[in-house]
């Protein structure tokens, strides 16, 4: 989410979480947690996992629980327009890592 000023607002999400940052998002909260869920179960190897291994991580879980078709981008510095079904992106800064998470119509 942006704040009126146009900078981004840093929001503790979860315990594990507390460096997240909302980027944009216009999921409902149930999907958000659970995208947040997937990157606190593996934060054990967040800093050794590629992002790769995070992307295809975060698709398939999203694709067996809200059915296909999730696109997922992660790496360090990157611009995007993407054409999302509405009510299902989200992009979110956390550590040295920027993620993008949405439903392709």
């Amino acid at each position: 989410m942006n704040s009126q000023d146009g900078k981004l607002e840093e929001k503790p999400i979860k315990k594990n979480l507390d460096k997240a940052i909302i980027i944009e998002s216009d999921m409902e909260d149930d999907m958000l947690t659970f995208a947040l869920d997937i990157i606190e179960k593996n934060s054990y190897y967040f800093k050794t996992i590629s992002n790769q291994e995070l992307a295809q991580k975060l698709k398939e879980e999203f694709e067996n629980k809200y059915y296909p078709t999730w696109i997922s981008i992660v790496g360090k510095s990157f611009g995007s327009k993407l054409n999302a079904q509405k009510g299902h992106y989200l992009c979110f800064k956390i550590e040295n890592k920027t993620i993008i998470l949405y439903k392709f119509h």
